[in-house]
C-alpha cells in the first residue's frame, strides 16, 4: 500500500510540474518575473521525473502504437517538407524548436494523463490568481475595459502586450471552467455550473473572442457526446438544430457587418469588435490574414499537394523567417492564425490529412470509451476540443505547446483505458461450481 500511494504521489508532482512547464510562457505572472527561467526549471525538473518513470510510460505508448504511427508520420513529413523547401529560407533552429519542444510537451502530456486531477487542479489554481488580479484591479480602477480596449490589468507597461490581454486571459479562464466541471468533489462542480454562465459573460465582455467560441464548443461536445452514447438519434437532432443555429446566426451577423452596420467605435464587446474588423481592410487582423492565406493557396495550385514549406508564411509575407521559442524572431509572430490553413498553407493537402487524422482519431476512439470515462476524463477530453478550436482560430503551429499537451492528455487517456480492458480480458474466466449431489 505505501509503494502505491508514493507511486500515485510521485505521479502527482509530476503532472503538477510539467503541466506548470506547459503554460508557464503564457502565465502572464512568470512573464512579470522572468517566465524563461521558470519555463527551462520545470521543462528540465519535467524531463527528469518522466524519465525516471520511463519504464511505466513505455507500457502505455505500447497500446497506442496507432496513434503513435500517426504522429511519426505526420512530423516525419514535417521535417521532409521543412528540408526540401524550406531550408534555404528558414533557420533550422526552427525546425528544430518544433521537433524538440513538440516532442517533450506530448510526452509531458501522455505524463500527465496518470494524475488527471493534478492537472485540473494547476488549471484552476492559475484561473484563481488571474481572478485575484482582475478583482484587485477592478476595485481599484473600475472596469477593465474602459473605453473599449482591455487596460493593463497586470501592469506589464508594454500596450503590444496588455493590448492582447483579452485573449490571453480567456484562454486561462476558459481552461479552468472546464477543469472544474471535471474535479472530483461534487460541491466544486455544483459551483463550476453556476458559475459558468458569468464565465461566458466576462469572455463575451472582454471580447475573449477565441476562447468564449472555443468554451461554447467544448461544452457543446460534452453534451453530444453525453447524448450520443445514450441516443444517436436525440445527438443527431441536437447536433442539426444546433448546426441551423449558427447558420443563421453567421448569416445575420454578416449580414450586418457587410452592409456596413455601423457601430460603437469605442465598444468592446466581442460582436461589435468582430464586426469591425470585418469592415475593415487593416491586413493585420484576423479575418484579413484568412483570406490572404486562402488566396495564396488558391493563386498556386501546382503547390497545393506539398504546400511551400514550413516557416514559409512570414517568408512569403515579407516580414521575414520565424525562429525558436527562446529566440522568436520577427518571423514568429506572424502566422495565418489557424493551424489546418497553415498546414494547407506550408505543407499541402498532404499535411492537411495527416494533421487532421491525428487530431480527429483521438476524439472518436474518445467516444468509444465515453462510458467508461469518469467525469474528469471526459473534461480533459473537452479541454482537447477547448484547445483543438482554439488552435483554428488564434493557433501557430510552431508555437501551440498547449495544444500538443492537451492532445498527449487524452491519449493518455486512451492509452490508460486500453490498458485496463487488456487486463481485464486477458484474465482467466471465474471457475464455475460443480454442484454434486450426495449419494
Amino acid at each position: 500500500m505505501l509503494v502505491n500511494y508514493n507511486t500515485r504521489r510521485f505521479a502527482e508532482v509530476t503532472a503538477a510540474i510539467v503541466t506548470t512547464a506547459a503554460f508557464a510562457k503564457t502565465f502572464m505572472p512568470f512573464y512579470l518575473v522572468g517566465s524563461t527561467p521558470i519555463f527551462a526549471a520545470t521543462c528540465a525538473i519535467g524531463a527528469t521525473l518522466v524519465a525516471v518513470r520511463w519504464r511505466a510510460l513505455g507500457d502505455m505508448a505500447g497500446s497506442v502504437r496507432d496513434l503513435l504511427l500517426i504522429l511519426i508520420a505526420f512530423y516525419g513529413l514535417v521535417t521532409i517538407n521543412f528540408l526540401v523547401q524550406s531550408r534555404s529560407a528558414v533557420p533550422i533552429t526552427h525546425l528544430i524548436g518544433i521537433l524538440s519542444f513538440h516532442g517533450l510537451f506530448l510526452i509531458f502530456g501522455f505524463a500527465a494523463a496518470r494524475a488527471l486531477n493534478a492537472v485540473l487542479l494547476m488549471l484552476l489554481g492559475a484561473a484563481a490568481v488571474y481572478l485575484m488580479v482582475i478583482a484587485q484591479y477592478a476595485v481599484r480602477s473600475g472596469d477593465l475595459m474602459q473605453g473599449g480596449v482591455i487596460h493593463d490589468v497586470f501592469g506589464v507597461g508594454s500596450a503590444d502586450i496588455y493590448l492582447a490581454l483579452h485573449q490571453n486571459i480567456g484562454q486561462v479562464l476558459g481552461a479552468a471552467a472546464i477543469a472544474a466541471l471535471g474535479l472530483s468533489r461534487h460541491r466544486i462542480r455544483i459551483v463550476a455550473v453556476v458559475a459558468l454562465p458569468f464565465a461566458l459573460a466576462f469572455l463575451f465582455h472582454i471580447a475573449a473572442r477565441g476562447a468564449l467560441v472555443a468554451l461554447v464548443c467544448s461544452l457543446v461536445f460534452f453534451v453530444a457526446a453525453e447524448l450520443w452514447v445514450r441516443s444517436r438519434k436525440q445527438a443527431l437532432v441536437g447536433l442539426t438544430l444546433a448546426m441551423i443555429t449558427v447558420a443563421v446566426a453567421s448569416g445575420w451577423f454578416y449580414q450586418r457587418a457587410f452592409q456596413g452596420q455601423n457601430v460603437d467605435p469605442k465598444a468592446g464587446d466581442a460582436i461589435s469588435r468582430t464586426i469591425r474588423e470585418i469592415q475593415d481592410p487593416n491586413p493585420g487582423f484576423r479575418t484579413q490574414i484568412w483570406a490572404r492565406t486562402a488566396n495564396s493557396i488558391v493563386a498556386e495550385p501546382d503547390r497545393l499537394l506539398f504546400g511551400r514549406g514550413i516557416g514559409m508564411f512570414p517568408v512569403n509575407e515579407g516580414v521575414g523567417p520565424p525562429d525558436w521559442l527562446l529566440r522568436k524572431a520577427e518571423g514568429s509572430k506572424h502566422y495565418p492564425h489557424n493551424v489546418y490553413l497553415e498546414m494547407l498553407y506550408e505543407t499541402g493537402i498532404a499535411g492537411l490529412l495527416l494533421i487532421t487524422v491525428l487530431t480527429l482519431f483521438p476524439i472518436g476512439i474518445s467516444l468509444n470509451f465515453w462510458r467508461a470515462l469518469s467525469v474528469s476524463e471526459k473534461c480533459a477530453v473537452s479541454l482537447y476540443i477547448f484547445s483543438l478550436v482554439s488552435s483554428e482560430l488564434s493557433g501557430a503551429f510552431a508555437f501551440s505547446y498547449a495544444f500538443q499537451f492537451f492532445f498527449a492528455l487524452v491519449v493518455g487517456i486512451i492509452a490508460l483505458k486500453r490498458m485496463d480492458k487488456a487486463s481485464v480480458s486477458d484474465r482467466p474466466p471465474p471457475r464455475q461450481q460443480v454442484h454434486t449431489s450426495a449419494i
